[in-house]
């Protein structure tokens, strides 16, 4: 007894000593300036915002001390800033849910409220966690020809305010639909998607990163690396991969992340300290900052020189792929008490109205194609800023906030003659918006190129200035510089075949670096290398590499690559995909809920096998199905052969929206 007892005790002392050890506590760093952040976070500490007094972040003592070493002085603010997080967090009076209990609350949400809402598991966390994502509209299991907004809470997932208002709104929007005349006109009129929980892993830790220790907001593909916990590669991380295919399905107008640790409206760049409000379309993007600022007063600007530079950001990402994207900073404790959340909501809550509002606003319309009258996923350009943004793939719409004014619209797709239409003037009057409904000519002999950015590595802003999508459409002159070493990917948009001769062309706008090429059917590879660009126009035989089609092309420099295009050569090599006129793969469950066992139908027949995954509530895996067929039964029995509880379950094939389903007993 006496053994059992000393040993006990040891385990209390043990694992005392351990939470101390990962306690942190606010500090400020007196003599720590902007350019330093990224080695002060190298040592792990968690950088909150710099000002004239330092910069502020949470360490712990062990990391305290390496800062110390490294001749930072050091002052505390709040000793255990992390206690008093947690104990904010479990406080019972409040209302900051566990994550059982939010996805519990998810699904009796939409149960109460099929009629605006649809939830969706936009993947798994690193740990099986849900993403759960919710739609709001007065259509939701359809997509509409309206003006979509994002918004999404916890990427870092110790900033539990950020959760917490983006649930607010949900439960604001859901409760007000039919009676509040604002709100049920905004969810009339609009799509909202609402993303609560990016970073489930970090939620349920109280970190600020995910399961792999990668922090989610470093690891997107717009100037990618040189960050501490950046993860292995661009989107290697499943939560990141998960949303990027949300985006691709779901262009959106407006894209909010909340953070919490400061206050502060932070929109594009975050990567290019050197050179102050440089985006293309600045005075759009301050605009919707400062009316979020007019309520909120939290101030705005760019985010590198305003708060510190960082690369592989989410709003960066965001405003490359045509978007308004933010990073707002909502509340100085990241975890505040919960009775601090209802006034943090209310702050907050007619700036998220007036920006979903504001979607509506700009240049709006439909892209078809002029003989089937099929809708055209395409490239839209807006001028005289020269920067794209993308419509739907599935209905052919677009829209793109723009304030009043006159502007050049161009309109670019693969296998298409480009449209271009002069003299489009946003109104300013009534709700300012325009429309323009585009139809666009094929054309077999038309040019093929590159019609998407993926990925790149960061580039140095103080001597480079160029945006990687000026490597995107046929070349022109105008090129992104591929620095010494670093890498770009870029998507075709179609599958490039092998047909004799050369297939594909790299063009180099200027200087004498080169770039070796590799080409893959997905982009996280495999790649197999083409060989070296190292002319102003170098042809590529896909052939001749031992492969018959690619999609993905990843381009590495040696020396600086001005990268002008990448083209298929025309009427050589190049064929529409035999599948692409099959539409996405999709299911839904028949007779749902359901007692016993489960049918899903597809609604077509695979092209080829696929794996329909069934999940809990938690993100356990329970069965794995052939899809290899449009009907699928399962018999409610996990895969040790043994039934399965009734209760909510989440069914998913590859990269489709996830479906929620109920099984009874």
């Amino acid at each position: 007894m006496k053994i059992r007892f000393v040993f006990f005790l040891w385990a209390l002392i043990y694992a005392a000593g351990a939470a101390a050890a990962d306690s942190r506590d606010l500090i400020r760093i007196t003599n720590g300036k902007r350019d330093q952040v990224r080695e002060i976070e190298a040592t792990g500490a968690w950088v909150n915002y710099v000002d004239q007094n330092g910069v502020v972040a949470e360490a712990t003592i062990d990391q305290q001390d390496r800062l110390k070493l490294m001749g930072y002085s050091i002052q505390i603010i709040t000793q255990d800033i992390t206690g008093i997080y947690e104990r904010n967090f479990k406080a019972r009076e409040g209302r900051y849910l566990t994550y059982a209990e939010f996805c519990d609350t998810m699904a009796a949400i939409v149960s109460n409220n099929p009629h605006i809402c649809k939830l969706e598991t936009l993947g798994l966390s690193y740990r099986g966690n849900l993403l759960l994502m919710m739609k709001i509209s007065d259509h939701p299991e359809v997509h509409e020809n309206e003006p979509a907004v994002h918004f999404e809470g916890a990427i870092h997932g110790d900033e539990k305010i950020g959760w917490a208002i983006t649930f607010e709104l949900l439960k604001y929007l859901v409760s007000g639909y039919g009676s509040d005349t604002l709100i049920t006109r905004l969810v009339d009129s609009r799509e909202i998607y609402l993303l609560p929980m990016f970073n489930p892993d970090g939620y349920i830790g109280s970190s600020r990163y995910n399961g792999n220790n990668v922090d989610l907001n470093r690891n997107w593909g717009w100037m990618w690396g040189n960050e501490s916990n950046q993860g292995a590669s661009p989107f290697s991380e499943p939560e990141n991969r998960a949303v990027l295919s949300h985006i691709w399905r779901h262009p959106f107008v407006t894209f909010v992340s909340y953070h919490a640790g400061t206050t502060f409206i932070s929109h594009p760049w975050s990567y290019c300290y050197s050179y102050q409000n440089t985006i293309p379309e600045l005075s759009l993007i301050q605009f919707l900052s400062a009316r979020y600022d007019y309520w909120t007063h939290y101030t705005y600007g760019q985010g590198c020189d305003s708060m510190y530079p960082i690369n592989g950001s989410t709003k960066d990402f965001d405003y490359g792929y045509g978007m308004m994207g933010w990073s707002i900073e909502v509340h100085l404790s990241k975890t505040p008490p919960a009775s601090e959340i209802d006034p943090t909501f209310n702050l907050n809550r007619p700036a998220m109205l007036e920006l979903i509002h504001n979607a509506g606003k700009g240049i709006q319309g439909t892209v078809t194609d002029a003989v089937t009258g099929e809708p055209v996923h395409c490239q839209v350009w807006v001028s005289p800023a020269n920067w794209l943004s993308y419509n739907h793939p599935e209905l052919g719409d677009f829209h793109r906030f723009y304030l009043p004014g006159t502007y050049s619209l161009t309109f670019r797709a693969p296998y298409y003659q480009d449209t271009t239409i002069e003299n489009v003037v946003v109104p300013d009057t009534g709700d300012s918006a325009v429309t323009i409904d585009v139809q666009l000519t094929p054309d077999s002999s038309a040019t093929v190129f590159a019609f998407r950015h993926i990925y790149n590595s960061f580039v140095n802003p103080a001597s480079n200035r160029t945006y990687p999508v000026r490597a995107l459409g046929p070349h022109d002159d105008s090129a992104f510089i591929l620095d010494n070493g670093k890498n770009i990917c870029l998507d075709m948009g179609i599958t490039v075949y092998d047909n004799e001769g050369a297939d594909l062309v790299v063009y180099r706008s200027a200087g004498s670096g080169t770039a070796q090429v590799q080409a893959a059917n997905n982009w996280q590879g495999p790649w197999t290398t083409l060989g070296t660009a190292n002319e102003p126009a170098t042809e590529f035989d896909i052939g001749a590499a031992g492969i018959d089609s690619v999609r993905y092309i990843k381009l590495t420099a040696t020396g600086q690559f001005y990268l002008d295009a990448i083209e298929g050569i025309k009427n050589v090599g190049i064929a529409r995909s035999p599948l692409s006129s099959l539409p996405p793969l999709e299911f839904r469950v028949r007779s749902n809920p359901a007692k016993g066992s489960i049918r899903f139908r597809l609604n077509r027949q695979p092209e080829s096998p696929r794996q329909l995954t069934i999940c809990d509530r938690s993100g356990r895996l329970v069965q794995n199905l052939n899809a290899d067929r449009q009907e699928i039964l399962w018999d409610g029995r996990n895969r040790n052969g043994a039934r399965m509880p009734a209760g909510v379950y989440f069914a998913r094939i590859s990269d489709a929206p996830a479906v929620r389903f109920i099984l009874l007993r």
